[in-house]
């Protein structure tokens, strides 16, 4: 009787192992090398990203596929961020409890980056009306300040942009980043002590592309748009240069903004001054000529702008240019 009982387990103990084998079978398991490509996430080259605004993740909720990176040789991508992740977030314990819907606030709902709201509380706060900037008490509260580059790093025009939206936009950018130049390297008395060449230096990283103020104005505003008013506009935290307006470049008022900074250049005696015989002007209107002149001569340009009208014979000199700090 005990070898019988002991025949029968053995028998089951053979069956049961080789259906493990089976079901083995049935499943077989496959490793992943680690280089090898995953090729079951979706397609998402030809998606189109939106802004990330600061309630945002990083990282897209599709399986966290990231947007194409830019391939042209002026662009450099940003440094992606690996989450870590917890040894809670690898339990399975809790799988079957509901996982709650993250609900975006109103503030996210109507959040409008052309409206420049942070930007324009900024400059509210730092540059009076006649364009004197605290770079002091910026520095002091620079988190306010990286706040806003945050924003505009997170940034791109697209083609759903307006033409007045772009330049808005390329304007605020070099008034921004050169506000942020002189704080990263403050105190100094003149831009023109960070560097022989400030103006190079690869200082405005906007989504992943990276240029220089001076690419900035020449290359982007300058070539994409046939605006001399926006020399009125572009501020390098000089004396001579033209103030830094108070407030934001906007969309809706740009014609108005622009029109408003050259008629204010103009009437400004500590850089331009008109005698009926002479005139001695800004040497802006030397080093830009050439957008001064697509329409006819700089008199021509000046004439639009102010009264009364100047002769066109009059004589013309350039005055000297002050690099001092704007404070």
């Amino acid at each position: 009787m005990k070898h019988t009982s002991l025949f029968l387990l053995l028998t089951v103990a053979l069956v049961s192992c080789k259906s493990d084998r089976v079901n083995d079978q049935d499943e077989p398991l496959t490793e992943v090398a680690d280089n090898e490509p995953i090729n079951d996430l979706p397609d998402v080259s030809n998606d189109s990203f939106g802004a990330i605004t600061d309630d945002e993740s990083q990282a897209s909720e599709d399986n966290g596929a990231k947007p194409p990176r830019p391939t042209a040789p002026d662009d450099y991508p940003i440094e992606e961020i690996e989450e870590e992740v917890s040894e809670e977030d690898m339990t399975f314990t809790d799988r079957t409890l509901e996982i709650p819907v993250k609900q975006e606030s109103e503030a996210t709902n109507n959040y409008d980056f052309h409206a420049y709201e942070q930007y324009n509380t900024f400059l509210r706060k730092y540059v009076s009306s006649q364009g004197n900037v605290n770079y002091a008490s910026i520095k002091a509260n620079k988190s306010e300040l990286d706040a806003i580059v945050k924003e505009f790093n997170a940034q791109y025009p697209e083609s759903s942009w307006s033409k007045n939206e772009v330049l808005a936009f390329w304007i605020n950018t070099y008034n921004l980043f050169t506000i942020k130049l002189i704080v990263d390297n403050y105190p100094t008395s003149s831009i023109t002590k960070i560097a022989s060449k400030p103006w190079d230096i690869k200082c405005v990283n906007l989504k992943g592309h990276t240029y220089s103020l001076d690419q900035v104005e020449n290359s982007i505003i300058r070539k994409q748009f046939n605006e001399p008013r926006i020399h009125f506009a572009l501020n390098c935290a000089s004396e001579s240069c033209p103030i830094l307006m108070n407030s934001a470049y906007k969309a809706s008022l740009l014609n108005s903004q622009l029109t408003r900074q050259t008629k204010l250049f103009l009437a400004d005696g500590s850089k331009n001054s008109f005698d009926k015989k002479e005139i001695t002007i800004s040497p802006i209107f030397d080093w830009y000529k050439v957008d001064f002149t697509k329409n006819g001569t700089v008199i021509d340009f000046i004439n639009k702008y102010r009264d009364p009208d100047i002769k066109s014979n009059v004589k013309i000199s350039y005055g000297e240019y002050s690099w001092k700090l704007n404070k």
